[in-house]
C-alpha cells in the first residue's frame, strides 16, 4: 500500500509539473504579450523533455550571472557540432533578444521550434539537411529588466525588456570588443558550430511604411566571390519571393537617405561590431530581420515565423550549394592577398525598388506649435523609389605573411583565441625585422560609445625596424579562413580595429620626459654632431616666430628628433612580417 501511494504521489507530481510547463509554453502574442524570460526558458525545457531530437544546453555565462542557453534541433538527435559537419548538415544559427525590447523573434522561435518538432504542416522535412541552433534570449539581463516604459515609441507589446544588458551594454555593438560575458559565450558557441546561415531578430522605429517586416542582408560585396554571387543572385531573391507569397511581404530595411523613403534608400552597412557584420567576417550568410514597431505584435511574430520557415526551407533544399560556396570562400579567404578595410555606397549604381509607403508631410505639432515631419497614413502609396544596394571599396590593405603580438597585450590575445584564430608562440627571445606602424593622426572621442572612448580618424605611416621579441610572444600566420576577421581587428585603420576600440591606448602615452635645464647640454651636443638637424632647427627658428620665442619648444624639437625620444611612442604594438621567414616557433 505504501509503495502504491508513493508511485501515485510521484505520478501526480510529475503530471502537475508537466502541466505547469505546458501552461508556460502558451504563447500570448495574439493578445499583445510577449513571454517573460522565465517562461521562455521553461518553454524550451518542455520541448527538450518532449522531443528526442531537441536539446537545451547551457553554453556559458552572461553578465547578469545567469546562463546563456542554446537550443538545438536536429533530425536524428545528433547534437555534436563536429559530427553534423561531417554529415554535411547546413547549420542555421538564430539569435533572439539581443535587444529584449524587440521581442517578436523570441516568441516566433518558440512557435517555430514546436511546429517543426511536432511536424506541423510537414515542417519536419526541412531538417533532412539542416541543423537549427537557437539562442532563446541573448540579453538575459535586459530581458529581466522588464517595464512598460523601456520603449517610448513602442505600443506592442506594452511591457518588454531593456536595451542594455546586465552591464548596461548594447550587445549589438559588442561583437568585436567583447566586453560582455554574453559576447564571449555567444562567440564561443558560434565558432563551435561554424554556422552557414546566421539570423538576428530585431524591431525598428526608423520610418513608417506598410510592411510588417523588413530585412537587412549583410553587404554581399564583402563576401568572397562564390558567396557574393550566390547570396545576391539566388538566396536573397528567393527569400524575398517566399515572403511575398506569404501574408507578410518583405522589403529591404528602410535606411532612408533624406528622411522620406520616397527620396531613396540604401542598404544598411552592418559594421563588424554588429552581429551580422561580425558573422559575415567568417563567411557566414547573415541576415537581420527588422519588424516595424508600429504594427500589431501578433503580426510581427507571425512575420518572423514565416521568415524562419522560408530560411529553413531554402537551406534544406539548397544545403549542398550553401556548404560548397562557404568552403570555397574559406579557401579564398586563406589565400587572398588584398583586404578591403573600408567600404562606401556606390552611388553610380542606382536601382528602382517598388515601395509601399505613406506620404511624408509637415504638420503643426500640438505640443510645441512648431512644424514637424510626419507620415500620413491616410495617404498610402506604391511607387518605385531609388535604391542603392551596392558598396565599393574605399581603402585596401595588402595582407602580411604574419603578425606578431607581444604577450603583454593579453586582452587582445584573449579575443583572438575565443574567435578561433590559430596562434603560435616564439620559443625563445629573438630580434626580428618587422614592419611597424606609427599613429600619425587620431581623434579621441569626448564621450563614451558603448563603454569605450573610441578612436577615429586614424592615420598611420610605416617603417621597418628590428624589434626585440620574447619567448611566449604570439605569431599569427595569415593562411587561415579567419583572415578577414584578423585583418579587421589588427589593421589599425579598419572600421572596427582593436585600436579604434581602445585596446592599445597605452601607446598614446609618453613614458619618458626631459627637463629643459638638464637636457640642454645634450641637446647642444646632439646638434653639433648632426649638422642636417641643426640646419633644419635654424631654419625653423627663422621662419616660425612663435618657435623662435619659445625656449621649451626649441629643446623639445631637438629631443623628439634624437635617440632620447622613445621609439615606442605611438608605435602600434602589432607587427607585420611581409615575407616568409623561419621563426623559432613552438
Amino acid at each position: 500500500m505504501n509503495q502504491l501511494f508513493f508511485f501515485l504521489k510521484t505520478a501526480i507530481i510529475i503530471l502537475l509539473n508537466t502541466c505547469q510547463v505546458l501552461a508556460q509554453i502558451s504563447l500570448r502574442y495574439e493578445i499583445n504579450e510577449t513571454l517573460t524570460y522565465e517562461e521562455v526558458i521553461s518553454a524550451y525545457k518542455y520541448l527538450d523533455q518532449t522531443y528526442k531530437n531537441a536539446r537545451l544546453l547551457e553554453v556559458g555565462k552572461t553578465d547578469i550571472g545567469k546562463p546563456l542557453h542554446l537550443f538545438i534541433i536536429t533530425k536524428n538527435g545528433d547534437f555534436d557540432s563536429e559530427s553534423n559537419r561531417e554529415k554535411d548538415k547546413c547549420v542555421i544559427f538564430i539569435n533572439n533578444g539581443i535587444h529584449p525590447g524587440e521581442p517578436p523573434g523570441v516568441d516566433a522561435s518558440i512557435k517555430f521550434s514546436e511546429d517543426i518538432l511536432s511536424d506541423r504542416e510537414g515542417l519536419n522535412k526541412h531538417l533532412d539537411n539542416t541543423v537549427i541552433c537557437i539562442i532563446p534570449m541573448y540579453s538575459v539581463g535586459g530581458s529581466l529588466n522588464r517595464s512598460p516604459f523601456n520603449r517610448s515609441n513602442q505600443e506592442t507589446p506594452p511591457e518588454a525588456g531593456f536595451r542594455g544588458n546586465g552591464k548596461n551594454l548594447d550587445l549589438n555593438r559588442d561583437f568585436i570588443k567583447m566586453d560582455s560575458r554574453n559576447a564571449k559565450s555567444l562567440v564561443s558557441v558560434f565558432h563551435t558550430w561554424k554556422p552557414h546561415i546566421f539570423l538576428d531578430t530585431h524591431v525598428t522605429n526608423g520610418s513608417d511604411h506598410q510592411y510588417v517586416i523588413t530585412l537587412i542582408p549583410t553587404i554581399s560585396q564583402r563576401l568572397p566571390k562564390p558567396m557574393n554571387n550566390y547570396f545576391r543572385n539566388e538566396m536573397v531573391p528567393a527569400l524575398f519571393q517566399k515572403m511575398k507569397e506569404s501574408p507578410y511581404e518583405m522589403i529591404p530595411y528602410v535606411n532612408w537617405i533624406n528622411r522620406d523613403p520616397s527620396n531613396g534608400i540604401t542598404s544598411y552597412f552592418d559594421a563588424p561590431r554588429v552581429s551580422t557584420g561580425f558573422a559575415s567576417l567568417f563567411n557566414t550568410y547573415s541576415f537581420m530581420t527588422e519588424n516595424h514597431v508600429y504594427k500589431n505584435f501578433g503580426d510581427q511574430v507571425k512575420s518572423v515565423y514565416y521568415f524562419l520557415c522560408a530560411v529553413t526551407e531554402f537551406a534544406n533544399c539548397n544545403s549542398q550549394e550553401i556548404i560548397k560556396t562557404k568552403k570555397q570562400a574559406d579557401l579564398l579567404t586563406a589565400g587572398n592577398n588584398i583586404f578591403i578595410s573600408r567600404w562606401e555606397v556606390d552611388t553610380s549604381r542606382q536601382e528602382k525598388l517598388l515601395f509601399k509607403g505613406y506620404e511624408g508631410n509637415m504638420q503643426i505639432s500640438r505640443l510645441t506649435g512648431l512644424k514637424s515631419f510626419y507620415y500620413d497614413r491616410n495617404l498610402p502609396y506604391s511607387r518605385e523609389v531609388p535604391f542603392y544596394q551596392h558598396f565599393k571599396p574605399s581603402d585596401t590593405i595588402i595582407k602580411p605573411e604574419m603578425y606578431i603580438i607581444p604577450q603583454a597585450w593579453e586582452e587582445t590575445i584573449l579575443r583572438l583565441n575565443i574567435n578561433g584564430v590559430e596562434m603560435k608562440k616564439l620559443k625563445c627571445d629573438t630580434k626580428i625585422e618587422v614592419e611597424v606602424y606609427y599613429i600619425t593622426d587620431v581623434k579621441f572621442s569626448p564621450r563614451p560609445n558603448n563603454g569605450h572612448f573610441r578612436n577615429t580618424g586614424i592615420k598611420t605611416r610605416s617603417e621597418f625596424q628590428k624589434i626585440q621579441f620574447y619567448k611566449g610572444d604570439y605569431v599569427i600566420e595569415m593562411n587561415q579562413p579567419a583572415n578577414r576577421f584578423i585583418m579587421e581587428v589588427l589593421e589599425p585603420t579598419s572600421v572596427d580595429s582593436y585600436l579604434s576600440w581602445n585596446f592599445f591606448d597605452p601607446v598614446f602615452d609618453k613614458r619618458e620626459y626631459f627637463s629643459p635645464t638638464g637636457f640642454e647640454k645634450k641637446a647642444l651636443q646632439y646638434l653639433e654632431e648632426h649638422p642636417e638637424l641643426k640646419k633644419e632647427f635654424e631654419e625653423k627658428k627663422t621662419n616660425d616666430t612663435d618657435f623662435a620665442n619659445n625656449h621649451y619648444a626649441q629643446i623639445n624639437f631637438i629631443y623628439t628628433h634624437s635617440p632620447y625620444f622613445e621609439k615606442s611612442y605611438r608605435r602600434y604594438p602589432v607587427y607585420r612580417i611581409n615575407q616568409a621567414v623561419d621563426l623559432p616557433i613552438e
